[in-house]
């Protein structure tokens, strides 16, 4: 017999493979078994069978016969290809169940044996992996160390990268925008080579900084590495940067002289290649520009008309600008800042000291004049580009006249003073003989006193005279004088055109208005004062807006200006609004005059089977002077102060009205005629378009009403009525009382009063 044990396995752990080789162990020893069997005598195998098909078995231990195909063990009812054969009458298929057994033993000791040999196996191998795991972790550290240094150094030489990218970028663009057809890398070898020559030697021996003709390439060369240099270390690079540094002023000094003898020639042309040249170099380009500005002014300004000159040099000098200078409009404006303060101001000095002993005016004429036509020379050049700044020109303008702004500010309010004090001389004697004219009897009937107290053409004058000086002002001051100069001519032009002119004019009208209670048509031509001194008020409102504000700014003067112009004008229109007054008071006066006048008891009582009601001669007067008066007043009055004026007027009169009705004893009749009356003073007061006196005269209205309602009427009229509902029950019993019946009709007794 075979021994599992002896057995070897090309892969121990191949358990298929080994239980295969044991089945077959197993079907060839049942096949060694059946042989013996077969060599028994026939009785025997006989006396087997029968207790075979008598359900016992020969043996207990008996158990179905195994084959085994291919080397596999498979059950008896696998599809018929190994079968386990039922026991035949020979006896020949038997089958040994102890063979099995002792063979599953045999395999379990075998199995156990190769346990064994597994688990040294595994230990041995275990082993060497955990020996392998040291060494590779070993290896992984090592690895990882490695990884971060290349990772520092990555980062490193990454960084130094950027930093030299970034230079080389920088000296591209420079190249790029000198020299578009070479490479960067030609530039940058030609640079180097030249560096290096700076770096080795004192004196560069190399034919471009010898030949004249390449003095344009010598000067685009020593730039590029003057800006090299500005980016090097100095304690590495110090020599080398002071060499390169002394190279480029003589390279920069040896172009501006080919510059200026480029333009005593005329050479345009070459004079363009210098500045294109200079133009990166800073300083050199700047005195380029200044020579050029220098020898363009030799031999100029010898007409008379000095401002003329400039600016037929400007167009002249322009044109050349244009064709040299990348920044011609920068270069302009130097020229013209050249041409300003070396020329014009010499000439404005000149003509000033004429003029400034004989006469003051002339001198400030003469003084604006230079001014003007400076600004005007100043609007004529402004057609050239000269910059983004737009207020060059004006500071030039200025700096001209700067020297003479000194006492500039005296002399102008000496000028102003006495220019409004002539102008103020004319007037004063209409003042005083207005004034006269309202003392005792020296007045004469419809004399209008108070036309020609206030005079818009003085206003005028002195706003215009204000103005100029204003102007001179804005113009001629230091900024930082400006609202203090702005508040003193202010201060001037309120003395001389209120102080010294409204007020006296105001207080002239206020003696000449009319008595509170007038037999005759008052005379209220203050209101035309009222309207011409509020018209030049507005001018001078106007005036202040629009020159003295601009001026002052948000200064602290300002508030002082606001301040004076407030006290002033309050004064002044105190006493308007004091004039108005009694101008309104003297208007109803003369109403109630009329009324009183006018109005007779009769008109009210008329006889029975009379002619239809309609309104009275009184009312007829009334209304019409009324009427003619609230014309009057929208013609001098406007605003809110119209309003006031007609809400006083209206409001007077509604009180004086309803005095003078209460004073009659009306009959049926008589309250029609007192209604048409109402009617009428309600149309002309309507035409006031207040609608605080319309609700006043709808009141009357319905309180005359009460004169023609019948007895037993007036109890549900008094109350359904909503304006007599609205005001005192015994304001509607003094109207009924004014009836004719109130007694007889018993009309207190009906009302339950």
């Amino acid at each position: 017999m075979t021994s599992y044990r002896e057995h070897d396995f090309e892969d121990p752990f191949d358990a298929v493979g080994f239980v295969e080789h044991l089945m077959q162990s197993v079907v060839s020893r049942q096949k060694r078994k059946d042989a013996l069997e077969s060599s028994q005598p026939q009785s025997t195998r006989n006396a087997a069978l029968e207790s075979a098909a008598r359900g016992s078995p020969m043996t207990d231990n008996r158990s179905p016969r195994i084959t085994a195909k291919q080397g596999s063990a498979t059950p008896s009812t696998s599809h018929g290809k190994e079968k386990v054969d039922a026991p035949s009458a020979a006896g020949h298929d038997s089958f040994d169940p102890q063979a099995l057994l002792s063979a599953f033993d045999e395999a379990l000791v075998d199995l156990n044996a190769l346990s064994e040999r597994v688990e040294r196996r595994v230990d041995k191998l275990m082993k060497v992996i955990q020996k392998e795991e040291v060494e590779t972790k070993a290896a992984v550290s090592t690895v990882e160390k490695s990884v971060e240094n290349a990772s520092t150094q990555f980062q490193d030489l990454d960084d130094r990268i950027n930093n030299v990218a970034k230079k080389v970028v920088h000296l591209g663009d420079q190249l790029e925008g000198v020299n578009a057809t070479r490479s960067r890398a030609e530039d940058a070898l030609q640079l180097m080579g030249f560096f290096a020559k700076f770096h080795d030697s004192d004196e560069v021996d190399d034919e471009v900084f010898k030949v004249s003709k390449r003095i344009h390439e010598a000067a685009l060369i020593m730039h590029k590495l003057h800006l090299i240099a500005l980016e090097l270390p100095q304690e590495r690079f110090l020599v080398v940067k002071e060499r390169i540094a002394y190279k480029y002023v003589e390279v920069q000094r040896d172009v501006v002289k080919r510059f200026e003898y480029a333009q005593s020639s005329g050479d345009v042309d070459e004079m363009k290649r210098c500045a294109d040249t200079l133009l990166p170099f800073g300083k050199g380009y700047e005195q380029c520009v200044k020579r050029f500005i220098a020898l363009s002014q030799q031999g100029q300004f010898t007409g008379k008309d000095i401002f003329g000159d400039i600016a037929s040099l400007v167009r002249r000098v322009s044109e050349i600008i244009t064709k040299i200078f990348e920044n011609g409009e920068i270069v302009l404006a130097n020229f013209v800042s050249s041409v300003y303060s070396k020329h014009l101001q010499k000439y404005v000095i000149d003509q000033l000291k004429k003029v400034r002993e004989p006469d003051i005016e002339v001198y400030l004429k003469t003084l604006n004049d230079l001014y003007m036509r400076t600004t005007k020379l100043s609007s004529t050049l402004s057609t050239y580009k000269m910059g983004n700044d737009s207020g060059f020109l004006a500071r030039m303008t200025k700096s001209v006249f700067k020297q003479h702004l000194e006492d500039f500010m005296s002399v102008e309010l000496d000028n102003i003073n006495e220019r409004c004090s002539g102008v103020l001389e004319d007037h004063k004697d209409i003042i005083a003989q207005r004034k006269a004219a309202t003392t005792g009897l020296r007045r004469r009937a419809n004399e209008d006193v108070c036309d020609d107290l206030v005079s818009h053409e003085l206003a005028a004058t002195i706003l215009h005279e204000h103005k100029a000086a204003m102007l001179r002002c804005a113009n001629l001051s230091v900024p930082t004088e400006l609202p203090q100069n702005a508040a003193k001519l202010f201060d001037a032009l309120m003395d001389s055109l209120v102080t010294q002119h409204l007020v006296p004019a105001v207080e002239v009208g206020l003696n000449a208005l009319p008595p509170p209670e007038p037999k005759n048509q008052p005379d209220v031509s203050f209101l035309r004062l009222v309207e011409n001194t509020s018209s030049i008020v507005q001018l001078l409102e106007k005036h202040f807006r629009d020159f003295v504000v601009p001026a002052v700014g948000s200064s602290p003067v300002h508030a002082d200006c606001l301040h004076n112009k407030k006290e002033l004008f309050q004064t002044v229109q105190g006493k308007l609004d004091m004039g108005v007054d009694r101008c309104i008071a003297s208007q109803v006066g003369y109403v109630r005059h009329i009324l009183s006048s006018d109005q007779k008891k009769s008109d009210f009582r008329p006889e029975d089977g009379g002619a239809p009601p309609v309104f009275t001669l009184a009312c007829n007067r009334s209304t019409t002077y009324l009427t003619a008066q609230m014309n009057h007043i929208r013609n001098c009055v406007d605003g809110k102060n119209l309003q006031a004026c007609l809400l006083d007027l209206g409001t007077r009169f509604h009180r004086s009205l309803l005095e003078h009705l209460q004073q009659y004893t009306y009959s049926y009749s008589g309250g029609f005629v007192a209604l048409c009356d109402v009617n009428e003073y309600r149309k002309c007061v309507k035409d006031f378009k207040v609608p605080v006196l319309d609700l006043l005269m709808e009141v009357l209205h319905s309180l005359c009403n009460m004169l023609v309602v019948a007895p037993e009427n007036l109890k549900q009229i008094i109350s359904e009525e909503a304006h007599l509902a609205s005001i005192d029950r015994q304001v509607v019993m003094n109207f009924i009382q004014l009836r004719s019946d109130h007694k007889t009709g018993k009309l207190a007794k009906i009302l339950n009063f």
